[in-house]
């Protein structure tokens, strides 16, 4: 069953609290906290004798909006005291590196999400900041390595979604490595370059600046008219390690240790291990981190002999990305893969029961159905971002749908064998051969891409009051694909 709706409450209330945190002074974000503390408490205190279910049910709900609000309000006074807020001059900082690199097109400058550890010499409260520099001075960079600059710091910035980051840092010098990354770092990144590398040989050249972006995440060699066509086609998801992916390479390693006879103590370690090793190697983005939470929380019910359920296990990944990662909370990329993975859950086996029932081949169904699932809820939340509506995304995502799976699980399986030993030994061989065998595949997505994606109707700008109109036609299918899923027919 996957109306289990109890996990539903705590997780929109520790998301909504967690918003306005990040928005509101400080002072309320307290006050907030706070609040929800007392009402815990008092419908505890009432209601457990009477009504122990209401008062579970309230306290579990108001209890991780008040730990929500109170990681929100100690995270945001970190940041408000912390030294590196109000330096002048060019100091001498040492920063961790906490991210990739994002390069602006077109331009010679790139900003580096990073940690601040010392200032002048000094050792200071560890605080995230953003560096800003040229692309030219910039040296390679692994997240874990510790970089000396000096830079300006400049005020934080001013958007609700950087609430965390304590300052801009322009430097005024190149960057230098002082401090090499963890050795589980150092291994992640040797994988990415060598997968690169690997491409480049086995692949033309467009295919191969798009197949790391597809298998990894790493989108710097990706052709900007490529990426403008993905966008235009509404396949952008795939080149940013959706959740698609995580549930692809870590669920053929569980299936294949269970196929093999492992126990269950075994798969579940041996899934939770490959969990962690895949984060670390696409790096942990918004949708990676969703769906590596609902990942473990399901192990762990496979550990406790309980079936696994969507919709506890997509509440119990908000709540705990949420609560590590508050950030979280204002990502557009974090709000689209939970609500694509909720129209999966709700709406994907109805309206695949429905295509059916009117004559559609089960296999075609069962692409349609996952697809428009997906974009149920999805869509208006990408109006609201981009202004702009993919006429072509449905077809798009249908047509490429049967080669992503190929594509990821021979791409994995080419970084992780194509970094064993050196550049020209027999794993890097293997790994060139495992990618050549995706050139069919690579094909067929740049034509897809290219086909409906390149066109300039692709993707019109949307005003407002037409995606108005767009959700309320998406909320009339959603709500007919529900009455689907309750047993009553559509037609």
């Amino acid at each position: 069953m996957t109306g289990d709706l109890r996990l539903a409450g705590p997780a929109l209330a520790c998301w909504a609290t967690t918003a306005v945190a990040l928005w509101a002074p400080l002072p309320l974000t307290v006050v907030l906290a706070a609040a929800w503390a007392t009402v815990a408490a008092a419908g505890w205190l009432l209601l457990r004798r009477r009504r122990a279910a209401l008062a579970a049910t309230v306290l579990g709900l108001c209890g991780i909006a008040a730990a929500a609000g109170t990681v929100c309000a100690i995270r945001i006074a970190t940041v408000e005291s912390a030294p590196a807020r109000g330096l002048a001059g060019t100091p001498a900082l040492v920063l961790q590196v906490t991210g990739d690199p994002l390069v602006f097109t077109g331009q010679d400058n790139v900003r580096l999400p990073v940690r601040v550890l010392e200032i002048d010499d000094r050792r200071v409260p560890a605080v995230d900041a953003a560096l800003m520099t040229r692309t030219s001075q910039l040296p390679d960079t692994v997240p874990g390595q510790r970089l000396a600059v000096r830079a300006r710091v400049r005020a934080r910035p001013a958007r609700a979604a950087d609430r965390l980051v304590a300052a801009r840092l322009t430097a005024v010098e190149p960057p230098t490595v002082i401090g090499q990354a963890p050795l589980w770092q150092r291994g992640a990144g040797a994988v990415r370059e060598r997968l690169r590398v690997t491409a480049a040989r086995a692949l033309p050249p467009r295919a191969a600046g798009l197949l790391p972006g597809l298998v990894l995440g790493d989108t710097g060699g990706l052709d900007t008219g490529l990426r403008e066509n993905f966008r235009a086609a509404g396949l952008t998801h795939l080149v940013a390690v959706s959740g698609a992916n995580f549930s692809i390479v870590c669920g053929a390693v569980v299936l294949g240790v269970r196929m093999a006879g492992a126990s269950t103590r075994v798969t579940v370690a041996v899934g939770l291990l490959a969990m962690a090793g895949f984060v670390i190697l696409v790096r942990p983005t918004d949708s990676v981190l969703r769906a590596a939470v609902m990942g473990g929380v399901g192990l762990m019910g496979a550990l406790a002999a309980r079936r696994a359920q969507a919709l506890p296990a997509l509440g119990a990944a908000v709540i705990v990305v949420l609560l590590f990662w508050p950030q979280m909370a204002l990502a557009p990329g974090f709000a689209l893969s939970v609500l694509a993975t909720l129209g999966l859950v709700l709406w994907a086996a109805p309206v695949r029961q429905w295509l059916v029932r009117h004559g559609v081949p089960e296999v075609l169904a069962v692409l349609l159905a996952m697809t428009m699932a997906a974009q149920i809820l999805t869509t208006p939340l990408v109006i609201a971002i981009s202004d702009r509506l993919s006429l072509v995304s449905l077809p798009a995502n249908v047509l490429v749908a049967p080669v992503i799976g190929v594509v990821a699980l021979l791409g994995t399986a080419a970084a992780v064998l194509g970094a064993i030993g050196p550049a020209a030994g027999p794993g890097a061989l293997t790994a060139e051969w495992l990618l050549r065998a995706t050139a069919p595949e690579m094909w067929w997505l740049l034509t897809c891409a290219d086909g409906l994606g390149g066109r300039r109707w692709s993707a019109p700008e949307v005003p407002g009051w037409q995606a108005a109109v767009v959700l309320s036609l998406i909320g009339a299918f959603g709500w007919a694909a529900w009455r689907a899923r309750r047993g009553r027919p559509l037609s």
